[in-house]
C-alpha cells in the first residue's frame, strides 16, 4: 500500500519568505519597543541618585538623631471631597505631651511628575497641626514635612505616601 500527498510541495523558496516574516515580525516589534522604551518615563525618581547612594550613611546618622529625640508622630489624612482633604500632624514629646510652637512647612508632590509639587502649611489648633488641601487629582501623593524648633536646629522630618480616590 502506497501513499500518495496531494497538494504543494514544500521549497526552499518557501522556506526562506518563512524565515524573512518571522525575522521581520521580530525586527519590528523589537523596534516598537525601543520606540517606547526611549520615548516614555526615564525610571528616574530620584535626581543625582548617585550621590545620594553615598550619603546614605548620613541619612541613616540623621535618622538615628532624629529618633534620639523621643518624639511620637501621627499623621493622617482625610479625604473630604473629590479633590479636597485635610492632614493632622500629632507631635508628643517623650512624657506624651503636644508640642506647641513649631514652624511646619510641608511638599505635596506627585511620585513621578515634578510639575505637580506643591507647598502647604500647618496651623495649630487643638494639639494637632491642620492643614486644608484642596486642588487635589486622584492618586498617590507623597507628602514630605519639615518640622523646625523645639529646641533642636535640625529640622525633624516626617514622610508618607497617601492616596486620593
Amino acid at each position: 500500500m502506497s501513499t500518495q500527498v496531494v497538494g504543494k510541495k514544500l521549497t526552499g523558496r518557501h522556506v526562506a519568505f518563512m524565515l524573512a516574516a518571522f525575522f521581520g515580525l521580530m525586527f519590528a516589534v523589537n523596534g516598537i519597543f525601543v520606540y517606547f522604551a526611549l520615548n516614555s518615563f526615564s525610571g528616574v525618581s530620584v535626581s543625582d541618585a548617585y550621590r545620594r547612594g553615598l550619603a546614605y550613611n548620613e541619612e541613616l546618622q540623621a535618622k538615628e538623631e532624629q529618633n534620639a529625640r523621643g518624639w511620637q508622630h501621627s499623621l493622617e489624612f482625610e479625604q473630604l471631597g473629590d479633590d479636597t482633604g485635610i492632614i493632622r500632624l500629632r507631635l508628643l514629646d517623650p512624657d506624651k505631651q503636644p508640642i506647641e510652637n513649631l514652624s511646619i512647612l510641608g511638599t505635596l508632590r506627585r511620585p513621578v511628575i515634578e510639575e505637580a509639587d506643591k507647598p502647604i502649611m500647618f496651623v495649630y489648633a487643638d494639639q494637632l497641626y491642620i492643614t486644608d488641601l484642596s486642588g487635589l487629582e486622584k492618586g498617590q501623593w507623597d507628602i514630605t514635612i519639615q518640622v523646625q524648633g523645639g529646641g533642636y536646629a535640625v529640622p525633624y522630618r516626617l514622610d508618607k505616601r497617601i492616596w486620593v480616590k
